[in-house]
């Protein structure tokens, strides 16, 4: 990132939103993630009120609801999240699309990435050399590169994007910590993730 955190957007005054995507198969996990519970809560019920408390009011994408915020069922079951996204019709200038698989997410990364924005179309960490789009911040202009893409793969859909790139390193000088952002897909590397910062499930 090249002098991206010296162009601010004024998260204060944009008009924002969150999308929370429930609805994977945990295939890998073995259970279903959203239901993990996490400091007290299910890790969804967590997320989508950590989300609400920053003014990011979510709607849930997946199968199903949560008592409280808005929902849209997904029309295929495990169909991926870009068919999700795909259905989701931003109201707000700036979303914030967040995976429920990422149990240390905290929301200081909002501010974080609305700083960086600058005039990208989206923000997106790069951890371990892999992009997480399922932790970006996006402009609204970007579904309408949205439904020009065919295929069902978020990365044909980031790929088209203007896009504002966060390394590990850009996320530690900006105050944050990569593990923030970080996806789990297996036990053990949820396992790792919270024994690194000393969090227990219940």
């Amino acid at each position: 990132m090249a002098g991206g955190l010296e162009r601010h957007y004024d998260i204060h005054h944009a008009d924002r939103s969150a999308t929370l995507l429930t609805g994977g198969e945990s295939r890998r996990m073995g259970f279903d993630k959203g239901s993990m519970i996490l400091g007290g809560e299910p890790l969804a019920a967590r997320l989508a009120r950590l989300l609400r408390e920053a003014g990011w009011e979510p709607t849930l994408l997946g199968q199903a609801p949560l008592e409280g915020f808005d929902f849209q069922a997904d029309f295929e079951t495990f169909a991926g999240p870009l068919s999700a996204l795909r259905r989701f019709v931003p109201t707000s200038d700036l979303i914030f699309v967040l995976s429920c698989d990422v149990p240390l997410f905290h929301s200081e990364i909002l501010e974080i990435f609305a700083k960086c924005l600058g005039g990208k179309q989206a923000v997106v960490p790069s951890l371990e050399g892999r992009l997480q789009p399922l932790c970006g911040l996006y402009r609204r202009e970007a579904w309408a590169k949205l439904s020009k893409i065919q295929s069902s793969r978020i990365m044909d859909w980031v790929g088209a994007l203007e896009l504002e790139i966060l390394s590990e390193t850009d996320l530690r000088n900006a105050g944050g910590h990569p593990d923030w952002c970080k996806g789990v897909n297996t036990p053990s590397e949820l396992s790792d993730l919270l024994d690194s910062h000393k969090w227990v499930t219940d």
